[in-house]
């Protein structure tokens, strides 16, 4: 009897631990560079082999309790006095982050809402606006979205860039009127669009077949009413006035002398009602805007669009509108449900079984930020305090915190020719096409800023295997799924090459100039 139970407890033992291996071992590595080549600035080794011996969901769930890394606060002036329009701090920072930081997931997601609620330094050029703005998107990226409306609404970057700041009711005798720029943006651009949406992202109709605006003129007057009596945050040392100057450390705060008490209606024919504060309107605002069908999927297509392609299917819109409208426990706009849904949806993981090809059509263009950041975490960078990579990201054509106007560097709406929507290719021309060569030719044989090194041992290891050396980048840079073409053209260049160090930077170039290469699949 003895024995038996021995051997049953040997035989369970044994199952548990071949069971728990299974477990260790259940994601390939393909599946699992594809997953982080979505949720991170790039796969490498080490984070497919950290992710193998977890799941998808245990990796989100850690990365949801990791804290934010920040940009570093930058002094008001510069050393002579005058303001400081110097962003090279904030952008190499930026990048060391992307390198370096732990909470690769929480950074993406900041970086895809910067480029929906945009600001950028062509407004004031002032550096030290940057990291403020930042640390809100940063902080709220995996709460509600509601408090993601109300912090960037109510954050001296924005207020500065779209001119709530300092927008008064009116005033007869003056003929003043509210600034209706912020009421309009945040409708047109950040939260509901034009139009009404289904949930699957298609545009409604009425019952002439023609789409249902979401505003009029007189509800963007009746928003910029609504939005009236903020002001800058009190500089330290100032004595604070009705209407401060421009001060973007902090929150905007209420002057209710200022504000607009008066009734309105807003989008959807929300009534406001007349005698509340300035915040109170604003709060009618929220609940209006959550409860707002349209938002989900205009958000939600957008975020699926920066994290994992940019032509997702109306039903994947829906999906992820779905859970956005409902978590689950009746909650709207919760964060990590929704960036959950996006990453695990059946159609973000097409594609994951080992062996299988890329899905045709499915992925997106790696924009410049995501191009250099992925060759930094891929060939093994350090970047020093006087690196330069963020010259090679603007001459790409993404200047970091610069983009040229509300609608960010790129619309989500953008077409090619042939009419596939590519949002990112927006700013690719020929011109910066030849640049991405010569950023890679700059890595491998050269220097990129003077400064950035790049460790290609990982690489060299194989020595004259050029087979096996193909094969490593393939896993490296594209998710084990380099076509044959591409892989015999990077088998000819290694084995052309004169040395085994050699045939690394030659394979390596191939594979990193490819057309395969510059699309996330």
């Amino acid at each position: 009897m003895t024995r038996v139970r021995l051997s049953i407890v040997l035989l369970l033992w044994t199952f548990g631990v071949a069971s728990h291996a299974a477990a260790q071992t259940s994601l390939s590595n393909q599946a699992a560079a594809r997953f982080l080549d979505q949720a991170t600035w790039g796969s490498t080794p080490a984070s497919v082999a950290a992710l193998q011996k977890t799941t998808m969901e245990g990796w989100l769930t850690v990365q949801y309790q990791t804290p934010s890394s920040t940009l570093p606060a930058q002094p008001i002036n510069d050393p002579d006095g005058q303001p400081n329009l110097d962003f090279t701090p904030v952008q190499r920072a930026f990048f060391q982050n992307t390198l370096a930081g732990q909470d690769q997931l929480r950074q993406r997601v900041a970086f895809a809402l910067s480029e929906i609620w945009v600001i950028s330094g062509f407004s004031d050029r002032l550096a030290y606006a940057v990291p403020p703005y930042w640390s809100v998107l940063s902080n709220n990226a995996f709460g509600n979205y509601r408090d993601i409306i109300k912090a960037v609404t109510l954050s001296p970057g924005m207020g500065r860039y779209l001119n709530m700041a300092n927008s008064n009711q009116a005033t007869a005798a003056a003929g003043s009127s509210p600034n209706e720029n912020y009421g309009r943006e945040l409708m047109q651009v950040l939260t509901i669009g034009l139009n009404h949406l289904n949930q699957d992202g298609s545009l409604a109709l009425d019952a002439h077949g023609n789409p249902i605006a979401n505003y009029t003129n007189d509800q963007v007057t009746d928003m910029a009413r609504l939005l009236t009596g903020w002001t800058y945050p009190t500089q330290p040392g100032v004595a604070p006035v009705n209407n401060n100057p421009n001060y973007f450390i902090g929150q905007l705060y209420a002057v209710e002398s200022d504000h607009d008490t008066g009734s309105k209606t807003i989008f959807g024919g929300v009534q406001v009602p007349a005698g509340q504060t300035a915040e109170q309107d604003l709060n009618s605002l929220l609940d209006a805007l959550m409860a707002q069908k349209s938002m989900a999927p205009f958000v939600c297509a957008q975020l699926i669009q920066h994290l994992v392609t940019s032509n997702p299917s109306p039903a994947y819109i829906s999906r992820v509108s779905a859970v956005f409208q409902n978590d689950g426990t009746g909650v709207v706009g919760n964060m990590q449900k929704v960036i959950s849904a996006i990453l695990l949806d059946p159609e973000a993981r097409a594609g994951d079984q080992a062996g299988a090809a890329p899905v045709s059509g499915f992925g997106h263009f790696r924009e410049p930020v995501l191009f250099l950041a992925n060759l930094l975490r891929g060939l093994n960078a350090t970047l020093t305090p006087t690196s330069g990579i963020q010259v090679a990201s603007s001459d790409l054509g993404q200047d970091l915190f610069f983009a040229p106007s509300i609608f960010n560097f790129f619309s989500p709406s953008y077409q090619t020719p042939s009419g596939v929507v590519a949002p990112e290719l927006q700013i690719y021309s020929t011109a910066t096409a030849s640049l991405r060569t010569d950023v890679v030719n700059d890595i491998l044989y050269g220097s990129i800023d003077g400064t950035t090194t790049f460790d290609l041992s990982p690489f060299q290891q194989f020595g004259a295997n050029n087979t096996d050396l193909v094969n490593y980048i393939s896993a490296a840079f594209l998710h084990s799924t380099m076509s044959s073409d591409l892989r015999a053209a990077c088998l000819s260049a290694a084995n052309a090459a004169t040395s085994p160090g050699r045939a690394v930077q030659a394979a390596l170039y191939v594979a990193l100039t490819s057309a395969e290469y510059q699309v996330i699949h």
